[in-house]
């Protein structure tokens, strides 16, 4: 008996705790939020504006209480927050909501208008969902660009450089879907939903193929190239004297080091035969001098036999 009523203790103990955990959770998004500090995610970016009670629900998913608000209280869909000029539909990307995402679609939310153009990069519901590197799933893209989202979506702001000045923001869609690791999927909805994969407008851009090979995605670059990336443009690098020079895609594939079993060798070795037949030879460019010392840092020290057998190859 003693055995029982200690599990049941316990039990309601886990459900107190929940319970507790769940109104700490929607009592936070009351606290006032920090303009300098907060998160895409942060509902509290819709505070003392007229979609407050509209983005809690967007927050809570609660697709009638969303319709509810545009609909009979007339609060606009494409309502602004107080910090960048996020919408309720940014939000609600950003933070994965798929089913808050689909309502606000269906009560007209426009995926094209961009945040904050003057302090602010200028990007819209597209870029957001897009970015390889934020939450937003790939489903969430898809019904975007299935309600009118422009694949060739770019930003339209400004950003602070490493300097902290500001710059033009002029990068894609396509661009930062790029990621870094995992899968792809992204670059591939987009493409296929008709994004130009040379698409560019000067500025801080974040170019499709350019972001491949900086990142080492040889498989990315590999479908850019066959989906028409221009394989004849000119790449913006620092040189080891820190001169700013344009080179071009057999320079820059030179940079792109790996193990020569790895899958990214196998790609990159794919993309050597497709410019080739193409008219460009990678293996008579020549190699940038700062290879060797970065084959060694990555692989450990070679002898001149060992070193030089893998330049060839590489």
């Amino acid at each position: 008996m003693k055995k029982v009523i200690i599990h049941m203790l316990k039990k309601y103990a886990i459900l107190f705790s929940l319970l507790i955990a769940l109104l700490l959770l929607f009592e936070n998004r009351n606290i006032p939020i920090n303009k300098k500090s907060y998160f895409g995610n942060d509902v509290r970016r819709f505070q003392c504006t007229k979609a407050w009670n509209l983005a809690k629900a967007v927050e809570d998913q609660n697709v009638w209480e969303i319709e509810r608000q545009v609909r009979l209280l007339k609060v606009p869909v494409d309502c602004r927050d107080r910090i960048n000029k996020f919408t309720p539909l940014m939000y609600a990307v950003y933070a994965n909501k798929i089913r808050s995402v689909k309502t606000l679609l269906d009560l007209g939310a426009n995926p094209n208008l961009p945040n904050d153009t003057i302090c602010s990069s200028g990007e819209n519901a597209v870029i957001i969902s897009s970015c390889s590197f934020y939450t937003s799933s790939a489903d969430v893209l898809r019904l975007l660009l299935k309600y009118g989202g422009n694949p060739n979506s770019i930003e339209h702001g400004k950003k602070l450089d490493n300097s902290g000045n500001w710059e033009l923001a002029r990068c894609t869609a396509l661009g930062l879907a790029v990621p870094s690791t995992g899968d792809y999927e992204k670059v591939r909805i987009l493409v296929d939903a008709g994004a130009d994969v040379n698409y560019r407008d000067g500025g801080v851009s974040c170019e499709a193929l350019e972001n491949a090979l900086l990142l080492d995605r040889m498989d990315v670059a590999l479908y850019l190239l066959e989906h028409g990336a221009d394989y004849t443009r000119k790449f913006c690098v620092i040189d080891e004297s820190n001169t700013t020079c344009y080179v071009d895609i057999l320079y820059m594939l030179r940079l792109n080091v790996f193990p020569l079993d790895s899958p990214e060798y196998r790609d990159k070795l794919k993309i050597v035969t497709f410019l080739k037949n193409k008219g460009m030879d990678y293996w008579k460019s020549p190699i940038p001098d700062r290879i060797p010392k970065v084959v060694q840092r990555i692989f450990g020290p070679m002898t001149d036999v060992e070193l030089q057998e893998f330049l060839k190859r590489y």
